[in-house]
């Protein structure tokens, strides 16, 4: 019976956040059309993209997705703090996954993108070069992880953690990384996604993850606005992809002031990360899960939290995403210029 309870709660929670997702798409296909008829021109800024794209994400698409699971039971999670010490430590734990599982990514998406002919796609470069740096600090590094956070921690693993943490935590991570549609920030965001989840499942208190997750955009933020100032993100990433490392070390040489830059700040990052793996071996007794009554049995995890109708079309819908921003495929875009 449990494991029929189970089954039905993680195939509510994948199609609520995937079938809500298309009227997204929709409204959002809408308000561009509306605004090329009142600004009188055909395209508009990135500024104007993603204030459109985050508005209506907040004021419909994230309520829907609530909404849907809204009644689904709810299960208490103890509350514990992480005191200051602990809070460090997590921080440098948290750069240390996200390196690490990035550079996987950046492997996968450089191989995959010599195959295709794309090169490295990584469509939030795209998404923040010429942003403005108040929309980038307001979304990105405010309303993002705050949204974020509440979506994929705590609105998932309170409904689901007494059917098995370690399936709930593995699960909300793999709809986070999911979620951000391409393959370059799907590597990261599932690693810090585990994390993430792991610290909400011990502590209870998405304050905790929320704030970490507001570091990690932060970091990203303060690259582009701050050490990346003065250089096309978009441009420079084509020329790495390129393979050509002539032009590639002519960009850096033009630019030598900014790469130095850069250089000293990866310097620090990497003393965090390289601490951050340190503190993971040292405290890796403290990574321990607890198990409950409704817990679902072993061998039967995989099959009820994944092979189920909502998970299905979740990871059919999602995998599709990344696939066609693989291969510059974009359905949106082709719909939008079709009838625009």
């Amino acid at each position: 019976m449990e494991k029929n309870i189970a089954k039905e709660t993680y195939s509510k929670i994948g199609l609520s956040y995937t079938l809500w997702y298309i009227p997204y798409l929709a409204i959002m296909l809408i308000c561009y059309l509306i605004y090329d008829k009142v600004a009188g021109q055909n395209g508009f800024d990135t500024n104007i993209s993603m204030i459109i794209n985050y508005a209506v994400r907040v004021c419909f698409l994230y309520p829907a997705m609530y909404l849907a699971i809204k009644k689904l039971p709810k299960f208490e999670i103890k509350k514990n703090k992480l005191g200051f010490g602990g809070f460090l430590a997590c921080i440098c734990i948290t750069y240390a996954t996200m390196v690490c599982f990035n550079i996987v990514g950046m492997m996968l998406n450089k191989l995959i993108g010599n195959l295709t002919g794309q090169g490295s796609v990584n469509p939030l470069f795209d998404a923040i070069d010429g942003m403005s740096p108040i929309i980038q600090v307001v979304i990105v590094v405010i309303l993002a992880p705050i949204c974020e956070e509440l979506l994929f921690r705590k609105f998932i693993i309170d409904r689901v953690v007494n059917y098995g943490e370690v399936t709930a935590m593995l699960v909300s991570a793999l709809m986070f990384g999911l979620f951000h549609g391409n393959l370059a920030q799907f590597s990261y965001a599932f690693g810090i996604g585990i994390f993430f989840a792991f610290i909400y499942l011990r502590t209870g208190r998405i304050q905790y993850t929320i704030a970490l997750h507001m570091m990690v955009n932060g970091l990203s933020t303060f690259i582009t606005l701050v050490l990346f100032r003065g250089i096309s993100i978009s441009e420079f990433m084509n020329v790495y992809s390129s393979g050509d490392k002539d032009a590639l070390l002519k960009y850096e040489m033009e630019h030598l002031d900014v790469f130095a830059g850069f250089g000293l700040f990866a310097l620090l990052i990497f003393a965090i990360v390289f601490v951050g793996i340190i503190l993971a071996i040292v405290l890796h007794s403290k990574f321990v899960f607890e198990h409950h009554e409704e817990e679902i049995p072993k061998g039967k995890k995989f099959s009820t939290a994944i092979l189920n109708v909502g998970m299905l079309i979740l990871i059919a819908f999602w995998v599709f995403s990344i696939v066609s921003t693989q291969v510059g495929f974009s359905l949106f875009n082709t719909i939008y210029s079709l009838i625009s």
